[in-house]
């Protein structure tokens, strides 16, 4: 059994002008957008209980300049592209209980992600949950050592054909990914971070993302 505060958490942030470019918004308000969604990831992930240290992967300076504000270790990505984000962060960690967790979630919950490792402590090889279409991945996990990834279009389908065991707990904050306006939506009606709501008040979506 792994021990409470154990986990290692990498999340890869794209950051910089090219993020969440599906968000149908003007560049400053979908970056800014992008990075408070990540930063309200990396403080949920810091908060939950089950975890001992988040990593944030970017390179985007002024990201990992506020992870590590909030307690995160910060290293740079090395590049574009997610897999090699993550291959930087899982390089930077010792072997022991390794989660990569997407940075697009801005409403999960520290329980949430505390339900999904502690099930994934019951598992000898990798986990993965689902995002909420069930076609995409919001977090691999193994408590072993560092869990195979396949982000991407077909995500899922890709982990578990890597051997990841899927998990099946409702967990909604944290199966709730937005890449769209309407996934944006749906998070908010289930409640966002604080920067999130901030960022979302400087736009013209406040209005309908209010639950």
């Amino acid at each position: 059994m792994v021990d409470s505060g154990t986990w290692r958490v990498v999340v890869p942030v794209k950051g910089g002008g090219d993020a969440k470019t599906r968000l149908a918004l003007p560049p400053g308000p979908r970056l800014a957008l992008a990075t408070a969604m990540a930063l309200d990831c990396v403080d949920a992930a810091l908060r939950c209980a089950a975890v001992g240290r988040v990593l944030c992967v970017s390179d985007d300076e002024a990201v990992r300049a506020a992870a590590g504000e909030l307690g995160a270790r910060a290293v740079p990505a090395g590049g574009p592209g997610l897999a090699r984000a993550v291959d930087a962060g899982l390089a930077a960690l010792p072997t022991g209980p390794t989660a990569v967790l997407v940075a697009d979630l801005p409403a999960l919950r520290p329980e949430d992600l505390g339900a999904a490792l502690a099930e994934a402590e019951h598992h000898r090889g990798p986990v993965l949950v689902a995002d909420a279409d069930g076609d995409g991945s919001v977090l691999v996990a193994r408590r072993d050592g560092p869990p195979p990834h396949r982000f991407g279009p077909g995500s899922a389908a890709a982990h578990r054909a890597a051997g990841a065991r899927e998990l099946t707990a409702p967990l909604p904050g944290l199966r709730r990914d937005v890449d769209t306006l309407d996934a944006l939506r749906r998070a908010a009606a289930l409640g966002v971070g604080p920067r999130t709501a901030a960022a979302l008040g400087r736009t013209a979506l406040s209005a309908s993302c209010t639950p």
